[in-house]
């Protein structure tokens, strides 16, 4: 098939393009860190890189504690069913002892036993300065208090907090599932770099050695090959060597990349097993990975466990209206020197045995308010569980279109790839027995470097997007903390 001269120019162009800015991401997000290999050069496959990764990324490990955290909050809220018991101690000294003036009084008693009838006498008593205990005290106390009603307000609490612990584990799912997404990115990018480098090479040589036989047809030849032919190859050359340098350099970045998602040190040289990235059709039905999207997704997980949660705080805000009952009970003993005025063994050793009862009767409807901020809060969530619904049924959609789109692209390109290494060897012949114009060397070469480009790019793009979809449909296995 022959190409204008345009169309060579956008063959070119093209070239170009996929050898530049072969579309695979050359960043990562910030992971955890730990020593890498100072020496050496890892070569790691996949399945080896997802297991570095979950276990060196600090973003797991704060998911862990968050799950740690979320179980001792829900302790704390089941503590409100136990009694609550706690010990008292008190040691005072005061300045003095503690007296009591008995003051003067004048009685009129009736005595008895000396006379034969009763005498009346008046009896003037004077004022007495008692001591009721010493200075130095210690006052010791066993406190019970048992909540017996609390208007549902503890189940409440007890409720959010166990589903706190469940939002907890699917954002730490999450986490595992974007950890082990950006692994695969970063894996199948750098296997694509070293793939596009390896075509790079492959295509500068033979560009090499299609220069020197243009050089010698335009010296020894019949005349048809020309020497502007001999200058235009050598600028292909030297831009595909420049080419090669860039293609080079992305080698390097996507390998960094993987690096920094493994969470290892930047110091550390990592090199993909893979040779080529593998490729699996994917025939799954559409309607199936929508309804396990909605069974599997954290976030979709975490919106009905946040619609629990909010149901559950309605009904801790109601609590407000109910009253609250309580038995209160205590121990208390008394050290004191001495052992006169109050300081009996009566008085030294009491215990008490109560219930309370409190009762809202106005709080300025506060908790008239409580109620509605609640039952806001829930509507509010619910409409984000709406909004969301349809939303994960269109990524899950997205991601589906760009496998079978890509998965098309894989297709085709093989078909064009296995064309273009066969016009590229029959003209190449051709053109050793001056059959051929240069410029159709040149377009044959550049079209199967393009047509492999592209088939290489399809690979990664059917490969990327099936991480993405296992990572909206939340279907990845993740592996347990440690």
């Amino acid at each position: 098939m022959k190409l204008s001269k345009g169309s060579r120019l956008t063959v070119f162009s093209l070239f170009m393009l996929i050898m530049f800015g072969f579309g695979f991401p050359l960043y990562a997000e910030e992971g955890g860190k730990s020593e890498g290999s100072k020496t050496g050069i890892l070569i790691a496959g996949l399945e080896e890189c997802l297991d570095i990764a979950l276990k060196n990324n600090r973003h797991r490990l704060v998911s862990k504690f968050s799950i740690e955290i979320a179980e001792a909050q829900h302790k704390q809220a089941l503590s409100a069913y136990w009694p609550q018991l706690k010990i008292g101690v008190s040691a005072t000294r005061l300045d003095e002892d503690v007296n009591f003036i008995f003051p003067e009084e004048t009685s009129t008693y009736a005595i008895s036993g000396i006379a034969p009838v009763p005498i009346n006498a008046r009896v003037t008593v004077p004022e007495k300065d008692i001591k009721v205990m010493d200075r130095d005290t210690i006052v010791s106390s066993l406190n019970l208090i048992y909540p017996v009603y609390t208007g549902g307000k503890r189940g409440a609490i007890a409720e959010q907090a166990e589903i706190g612990i469940k939002v907890e584990k699917e954002f730490a799912r999450r986490t595992d599932l974007q950890v082990i997404y950006d692994v695969k990115r970063m894996y199948y990018g750098a296997v694509l770099a070293k793939n596009l480098q390896k075509l790079g090479r492959d295509t500068l040589d033979r560009f090499k050695i299609t220069l020197r036989l243009t050089e010698h047809l335009y010296k020894t030849g019949s005349g048809t090959v020309k020497k502007t032919d001999y200058l235009r190859t050598k600028v292909i050359v030297s831009t595909i060597r420049s080419m090669l340098e860039m293609l080079k350099s992305n080698d390097k970045l996507a390998k960094a990349a993987l690096v920094n998602a493994m969470g290892l040190d930047w110091k550390t040289r990592i090199e993909p097993a893979e040779k080529e990235i593998p490729f699996k059709p994917f025939g799954v039905d559409l309607t199936k990975l929508v309804t396990n999207a909605y069974q599997f997704n954290p976030d979709w997980a975490s919106l009905k466990l946040a619609i629990k949660a909010a149901e559950a705080g309605i009904e801790e805000a109601q609590s407000g209206h109910f009253p609250m009952i309580a038995l209160t009970g205590s121990l208390n003993h008394i050290d004191n020197p001495y052992d006169y005025g109050i300081m009996t063994d009566q008085n030294r050793n009491s215990w008490t045995i109560g219930i309370g009862l409190e009762i809202p009767l106005f709080t300025g409807f506060r908790t008239k308010n409580e109620v509605r901020e609640a039952a806001a809060r829930l509507d509010k969530i619910k409409q984000q569980k709406v909004l969301f619904h349809e939303g994960l049924a269109l990524q899950v959609k997205d991601a589906f279109l760009q496998i079978a789109r890509a998965q098309g692209q894989v297709a085709a390109t093989k078909d064009s790839l296995d064309a273009a290494l066969e016009n590229r060897k029959l003209n190449v012949r051709a053109y050793q027995n001056e059959l051929v114009e240069t410029k159709d060397v040149i377009e044959a070469q550049l079209m199967e470097a393009f047509v492999n480009g592209q088939y290489v790019k399809a690979l990664n793009d059917h490969a990327v997007n099936r991480a993405r979809l296992n990572f909206i449909v939340g279907s990845e296995m993740v592996r347990p903390f440690k």
